[in-house]
């Protein structure tokens, strides 16, 4: 199971995507990606729950954020960073990781 909260835990892959928790590091096709750590995180925990639509108070409350609008952030600021979309919305529902985005 992810904790994002104390000590951070094991390595998330996803197509051409590594997110490593353990070494706060993250890897696309091969090339280091310059993230913060609450975009680390929400990397992993879109990993963690590929399957499911999570929506932006579920993902605030795995990160530990105080406010939600604060995923709407690191989301920008990731999509910006990637270049591409990787992040399907899922009108009124949320969002989900988008694995075709991110295959090798």
């Amino acid at each position: 199971m992810l904790e994002t909260s104390g000590k951070a835990r094991g390595t998330f892959e996803l197509g051409a995507l590594v997110v490593d928790l353990d070494s706060y590091s993250a890897r696309l096709d091969g090339r280091d990606l310059d993230v913060s750590g609450s975009q680390l995180e929400l990397l992993a925990v879109l990993i963690a729950n590929r399957h499911r639509v999570l929506d932006r108070r579920a993902i605030a409350r795995e990160l530990g954020l105080r406010h939600a609008r604060t995923v709407d952030v690191l989301l920008s600021a990731l999509r910006q960073r990637f270049g591409f979309d990787f992040v399907r919305n899922v009108r009124s529902r949320g969002w989900i990781i988008d694995a075709e985005a991110l295959a090798t």
